[in-house]
């Protein structure tokens, strides 16, 4: 198979983002006509943390890092300099953009390709989970009109995210692709080395959550998160004394304060272990040493649960999982976990005694979750993605 893949990826930059294109690399390691070129920001804000992009070190991708405008914006950014060669000398079969279809960096790449690559395919990605108000006026929406013209594939994050695209006018074809999670680093404690298990046991022993009932939170400090529900789930627990817990929060965000505030007129501060951001590969020790993970996010009229990603880590892991019902969630769990209604503590507070006092069924649901996480891995999508591009080049 000959081809040239461009792709743009401003969270390629993560580590943990690159696994679909090096699976796709491996897949196409025996065949040398076939490229794939990855360009993405040189540095970038995510989470509040800078990251500067490293090369990695064992791939079939060429990976170029260039410099950008407004980095941590995902709708606004676009690149620099030195963007424009890559759609001139390399001219690519597929333009594989994994941005908004209404975003600064989708026209930049629609203006590029039309002067250069015309006859190239155009794939956009898109995490729509919500009818949203784009700001900035009119030029969104004028944007993405244009991209999905000239769109030949779509790559929506779930289901509803293809209705959304269809009520924004989209009439394109598209695939479903969620996120995905790389098995290799997100494993039960049973399945690591004696040497991780040893690190696990002295991250626990550390963090002083010997002897008690972890229920686990990873993610973004916001209010959207539902993080006090979670709060206040705990109080009727907190005057359980056979059950004798600690809340695990992996996260930084500007709602902290109100939840440091909130957890001390619960009377639960001390029941909390604050964790700040650490690196994506170092976030499988940290579930490792939760009970049950808990996504307990709400509903705004501007914000949905457009996935939980975490969920399928925590899966990945051998925890077993609780989550509200919100956006995705319910359909990310399944079967292979425990869905509240949003907002309603005592629901949550319920499933949360469940899993600690029934081991039988806690032993089902983490069983499920590692037979579901299946349909998540880099190496299922990756796989579906490497089809598709076969799919448009065969056209």
């Amino acid at each position: 198979m000959k081809a040239r893949i461009l792709v743009l990826s401003h969270s390629y930059i993560m580590k943990s983002y690159r696994k679909k294109f090096t699976l796709i690399g491996q897949l196409t390691a025996h065949l040398p006509e076939f490229q794939i070129r990855v360009i993405t920001p040189n540095q970038w804000v995510e989470n509040l943390q800078k990251l500067t992009f490293e090369p990695t070190t064992e791939t079939n991708c060429h990976e170029i890092p260039l410099p950008v405008i407004f980095s941590g914006y995902a709708s606004r950014f676009v690149y620099q300099e030195g963007l424009a060669s890559h759609f001139r000398d390399f001219q690519p079969d597929i333009i594989h953009l994994e941005e908004e279809a209404w975003s600064l960096n989708a026209l930049q790449t629609l203006l590029l390709q039309r002067w250069f690559c015309p006859h190239s395919k155009l794939i956009f990605r898109t995490s729509l989970s919500v009818e949203i108000s784009q700001r900035f006026g009119s030029i969104p929406k004028w944007i993405e009109k244009q991209v999905f013209k000239r769109t030949d594939m779509a790559f929506p994050l779930s289901q509803n995210a293809v209705q959304i695209l269809a009520n924004r006018g989209y009439t394109g074809p598209s695939t479903v692709f969620p996120n995905g999670v790389d098995v290799s680093l997100f494993r039960p404690l049973d399945n690591m080395t004696t040497t991780e298990q040893q690190s696990v046991a002295f991250l626990k022993r550390s963090l002083n959550l010997n002897g008690y009932f972890v229920i686990g939170y990873v993610g973004r400090l916001l209010h959207m998160k539902g993080i006090d529900i979670l709060f206040r789930s705990v109080k009727s627990i907190a005057g359980n004394s056979l059950i004798q817990f600690k809340i695990l929060l992996l996260g930084r965000g500007k709602y902290k304060p109100e939840l440091e505030k909130l957890a001390k007129n619960l009377g639960i501060e001390n029941n909390l272990m604050w964790i700040d951001a650490v690196p994506p590969e170092a976030v499988p020790k940290y579930i490792n040493c939760m009970d049950t993970l808990v996504l307990p996010s709400r509903t705004t009229p501007n914000w949905v649960e457009f996935f939980g990603r975490v969920l399928i880590e925590a899966m990945s892991c051998g925890v077993p999982v609780i989550g509200s019902d919100s956006g995705e969630i319910p359909k990310v769990i399944g079967t292979a976990g425990l869905v509240f209604p949003e907002e309603k503590t005592e629901i949550l507070a319920q499933h949360l005694k469940v899993i600690y006092q029934d081991q039988s069924l806690r032993q089902q649901l983490i069983q499920r979750g590692l037979e579901r996480v299946h349909q998540f891995t880099w190496e299922t999508i990756a796989d579906n993605t490497f089809r598709t591009y076969a799919n448009l080049l065969s056209e």
